[in-house]
């Protein structure tokens, strides 16, 4: 491409110079190269710009130099970029609106590489709305790995899925992650900001020492800060598919969830963006706002008298730590399911046969509208009304609950679209409590009675509706079990507790591992204080086409002492090729140091991925009594 030249983008001539100034000085990236990215990502990222006052940051003689934001449109802006105008507290900015390719590239050209926009658009004369979107900012602290950063946003997906809300995880393409959910009516900016430090807050009870939801930076060390704060109104975040202006052309980049529960998770560049776009294929996406409540018809029902009720909720304990006191007499056992938490407000009139079902979230959302499979009484239950406790499931071809099909049905609102994904994703509702039946509270009932009344309700095999069986009264069994139907885990229940609503000792979660030989056929280099060393091992088992499958990445688990003996051990064993062939993914490849299948070491991992990925690897230490041909397989 020449230094300067005029083009044609979308009717509008745009005259383009200096196309051959480095930007990022680093990497060698020209001017030119950012405006091809930003002309492809374009379709993708003028949709979450449009409508919005744009403030830009400009780095117009690269990122060496010292950026500045404009807000304002200045004299030379080209009269068919769209504006709109604020009176602020001191002042009266004119905004440029950014809601076509033309105008993406214009600011572009400018020197702009980051885009920041708020949570709401204008709506008709020039008036903010009320916000589509939420989004809570995960920022880690010094000393803390962008995987830790994941771990807490996952917590966070569960909080928003308590609500009815799915999220998009968007790697910031600077230190941390970037959480967006769709909202619909009645979210006020102040409401979003209330609803995302509850969260906040919440997390940093439960983790006090990882997790921190105070604004005061001197104590963000060893942390991820939940900001909470990027909802008011007059706040702006970055917008996804912006470049940042780091040392290398970073990108806030969307992500699925899977990619965050996998080992070695960094930031992209452009390049790795573009090349995810080339492949095809759906990109992530922010998942719209659910339903929204319609009004029911106003029927005398016999569950009417439940008031306010609220989930009982298991804490967390080990394995390891529950052993010692796992008396079959004590504890009752049933798998752990990964789908959304319902309470169910059922009704069934015997004689008109007319059915009421409401389906309500942890948080006390109605998520009715969205699952209408769910909404016809089984016969079962004809002629009853109640309330019961449990978890809304998708199956997946294995058969075990699956929440990455399960989010497919989170959020939608269009009745069309929730047939569509009903039809492709169809949900079960495992139930395992019942609060209430025919207008008697049963909670003050131990849960050896309770489980009674469950086990007495019979279900036919094609209702959606089913009783969560129990699991092997003996733990060994029950972890085995579990294991092989691929769940999560484990929830133990005391026979003698009461239902009482929130966390309670008297339901215990427990989370089960594998243990897996693995062969090492790479590594990446580290961020933060793992910055030039090792941050993740690449690892694979025999059996792939090329002599050795590709399992995945771990990055955690290493102690200083164990890092300096994998580097000296990776250093002997350099090689020039990939010891998996091409089944790495091109994002991982790219980047990967490789080395010859001679190194042996165990990780624990909680589950297989839909392609044979392990699922949150922990490394549990080099394994030199054994020789790479003596790994197993996966099975």
């Amino acid at each position: 491409m020449s230094h300067n030249t005029a083009v044609m983008v979308e009717g509008k001539r745009l005259s383009l110079t200096n196309l051959d100034k480095v930007l990022y000085p680093e990497t060698g990236t020209t001017k030119a190269e950012i405006l091809q990215y930003f002309t492809t990502v374009g379709p993708l990222m003028v949709p979450l710009l449009a409508g919005r006052p744009v403030t830009r940051k400009r780095w117009p003689d690269g990122t060496s130099a010292t950026p500045f934001f404009q807000k304002n449109v200045d004299a030379s802006t080209p009269d068919w970029v769209d504006r709109r105008t604020m009176t602020h507290s001191s002042k009266t900015i004119t905004y440029p609106i950014v809601d076509d390719l033309a105008s993406l590239v214009y600011f572009a050209q400018a020197g702009s590489l980051e885009f920041h926009v708020p949570q709401w658009r204008f709506g008709a004369g020039g008036v903010p709305m009320d916000p589509d979107r939420l989004v809570i900012d995960l920022d880690p602290g010094p000393g803390v790995t962008l995987e830790e950063c994941a771990e807490v946003a996952l917590r966070v997906r569960d909080r928003l899925a308590d609500s009815g809300l799915g999220a998009l995880p968007v790697t910031s393409g600077s230190k941390g992650i970037h959480l967006y959910a769709g909202i619909g009516e009645g979210w006020t900016a102040a409401r979003c900001v209330e609803f995302a430090k509850k969260i906040a807050v919440e997390l940093e009870r439960e983790t006090p020492k990882s997790v921190i939801s105070k604004m005061t930076r001197a104590e963000r060390a060893g942390k991820v800060f939940v900001d909470w704060s990027q909802n008011s109104a007059s706040k702006t975040t970055v917008s996804p598919y912006s470049l940042r202006g780091t040392a290398s052309p970073n990108v806030a980049a969307p992500r699925t969830w899977d990619e965050l529960t996998r080992p070695g998770l960094r930031q992209l560049d452009f390049h790795e963006v573009l090349d995810r776009i080339a492949e095809g294929g759906a990109q992530p996406g922010i998942p719209p706002a659910p339903a929204p409540e319609r009004a029911r018809p106003q029927r005398r029902s016999r569950a009417a008298t439940t008031g306010d009720l609220a989930p009982m909720l298991a804490s967390a304990v080990t394995v390891a730590d529950f052993t010692s006191r796992a008396d079959p007499e004590v504890w009752a056992l049933e798998p752990k399911l990964d789908g959304i938490r319902a309470l169910v407000h059922f009704d069934h009139d015997a004689e008109s046969g007319v059915s009421t079902v409401r389906l309500v979230s942890r948080s006390g959302s109605d998520l009715t509208s969205g699952y209408p499979e769910l909404l016809d009484v089984p016969e079962g239950l004809h002629g009853h009304s109640g309330v019961l406790d449990g978890e809304i499931v998708v199956l997946g071809d294995d058969g075990a609950p699956s929440f990455g099909r399960l989010q497919q049905r989170m959020g939608l609102s269009k009745p069309r679209d929730v047939r569509v994904a009903a039809a492709k994703n169809p949900v079960l509702l495992e139930i395992f409590d019942v609060l209430q039946l025919d207008g008697t509270s049963l909670r003050a009932k131990v849960y050896r009675d309770r489980r009674k009344v469950l086990d007495a309700i019979r279900l036919g095999e094609d209702e959606t509706w089913r009783v969560l069986e129990l699991a092997p009264a003996d733990l060994g069994e029950a972890l085995e079990s579990s294991r092989t139907a691929r769940m999560e885990g484990l929830v133990a229940k005391r026979w003698d507790s009461t239902y009482r609503a929130g966390r309670s000792a008297s339901w215990l979660k427990l989370k089960h591992y594998s243990d897996l030989e693995v062969v090492v056929g790479g590594w990446q280099q580290g961020e933060g204080r793992r910055s030039g060393g090792i941050g993740s091992l690449l690892l694979g088992v025999p059996g792939g086409a090329d002599g050795l499958r590709y399992v995945g990445k771990v990055g955690t688990g290493f102690s200083d002492a164990t890092l300096t003996r994998l580097a000296r051990l990776l250093a002997d064993a350099s090689a020039d090729s990939s010891p998996f062939g091409h089944s790495v993914p091109a994002v991982d490849a790219r980047t990967a140091h490789w080395v010859r299948p001679e190194i042996v070491g165990e990780v624990r991992y909680s589950e297989l991925t839909g392609d044979g990925r392990l699922r949150h690897p922990t490394w549990r230490g080099l394994r030199p009594d054994k020789d790479p041909d003596q790994v197993g397989g996966l099975g």
